[in-house]
């Protein structure tokens, strides 16, 4: 039987992952605005807070790559957009048990309770400052997974790779 080669992630992908996670930020932020302005998936307050780690990504990495090119700079960066993919990570898990009804959603998220409204006017009141789209209700699914769901595996994938590029970039220094 033939030895065949496990295909592995290139070294310098893995020495500089800046460019990798510009990338996918890039191309989460570009797949969300396309699914709301081009197929009209309007976004719930939770999605719009995952969006804002990948802007924050964006920003520093080209901060990083513009203005202040210090190796250390890079480095703590690095850091940074490993700590924006955590958070994103635990704003997907949130957002994926609001939709599983796991956990409460945001007041602004979920229907209100309207057993304590007495007149007409209350009720108006209440339905013009709720917003349309609830959280615990997705509106796509691909693949059985709603787009939070997939949120949270995509920056999953983002943090195995970051960790791969730091066990990658430690084992460089030792030798």
């Amino acid at each position: 039987m033939p030895n065949k080669k496990i295909k592995k992630i290139p070294d310098y992908l893995l020495k500089n992952p800046l460019p990798v996670l510009l990338i996918a930020a890039i191309f989460a932020l570009s797949f969300a605005y396309i699914s709301q302005f081009a197929f009209g998936y309007e976004p719930c307050p939770l999605c719009l807070y995952q969006r804002k780690p990948f802007f924050a990504i964006i920003a520093a990495i080209l901060f990083s790559l513009t203005v202040i090119k210090s190796k250390k700079f890079k480095n703590y960066c690095v850091i940074f957009c490993g700590l924006m993919i955590a958070i994103n990570v635990g704003l997907s898990f949130y957002h994926v048990g609001v939709e599983e009804k796991v956990f409460s959603g945001l007041s602004t998220c979920s229907s209100q309770n309207l057993e304590g409204i007495t007149n007409v006017s209350e009720l108006a009141e209440i339905l013009s400052k709720t917003k349309a789209v609830r959280c615990d209700e997705p509106s796509f699914f691909f693949l059985g997974l709603s787009m939070a769901a997939w949120n949270l595996v995509y920056c999953l994938i983002l943090a195995i790779f970051l960790l791969l590029s730091k066990l990658y970039r430690l084992r460089i220094r030792r030798k």
